[in-house]
């Protein structure tokens, strides 16, 4: 789908008047702009559409002591929590290569 075309569905989606379709596009455009202008005044602490966290945040996760760097991003994982499974030899050391090659910890082993 073009920008345009997504826009204008953007905007049909917010008719109510049958009647009066552009007075409706209007309106909801003007509250729109009206209430995205006005969140960039609202206070650190109230999430908007100028402050969200990227997807996938989980904040920092203080509780979890990690020994290597490399594991202490913060974010969550997608997808169920619950399944596991054990990993191919092939994905074993393509960890174990991941681990080695962006590890601040190992720098001094590796080189």
């Amino acid at each position: 789908m073009y920008p345009f075309e997504s826009h204008m569905c953007k905007l049909k989606s917010t008719i109510g008047n049958k009647n009066h379709v552009e007075a409706s596009i209007v309106e909801a455009f003007i509250l729109y702009e009206i209430s995205h202008f006005c969140s960039r005044y609202f206070k650190e602490d109230v999430e908007t559409s100028w402050n969200q966290p990227p997807r996938n945040y989980g904040g920092i996760r203080t509780n979890v002591p990690s020994k290597l760097s490399i594991f202490c991003s913060p974010g969550e994982s997608i997808g169920a929590h619950s399944r596991t499974r054990c990993l191919t030899l092939e994905e074993k050391d393509a960890a174990e290569l991941y681990v080695l090659l962006n590890c601040k910890e190992v720098d001094l082993w590796v080189t």
